[in-house]
């Protein structure tokens, strides 16, 4: 699955992939009932040095992944001069450790 076809992904599909490669159990994608059981996801990322970028506002949720490579910051969408806005930051973060899973 290439980084479209998960930025794609439908809320039920999505909570299928994280619920079965990532071992916790996820609901729904709403932040007030679901933050708190996603960011173990987040934390592992920032254990492989990955720095998480997390934007959220109203009708505007932004997030980004860039790890450095030979002292150099590499974002996984920012480079690409596009980043996805997302319904929640529950959404946000697993399609991003998909995308990195993916990509790495």
């Amino acid at each position: 699955m290439d980084r479209n076809e998960i930025l794609e992904l439908k809320e039920k599909d999505l909570l299928k992939i994280i619920n079965e490669n990532y071992g916790i159990v996820l609901n729904n994608l709403i932040d007030k009932e679901q933050l708190s059981e996603v960011w173990p996801i987040v934390e592992n990322l920032m254990e492989e040095g990955w720095r998480i970028d997390i934007q959220a506002k109203k009708d505007y949720i932004v997030i980004d992944g860039i790890l450095i490579i030979e002292g150099s910051p590499v974002t996984l969408f920012a480079r690409y001069g596009d980043v996805p806005k997302f319904k929640s930051v529950t959404e946000g973060i697993c399609k991003v450790v998909l995308i990195i899973s993916q990509e790495s």
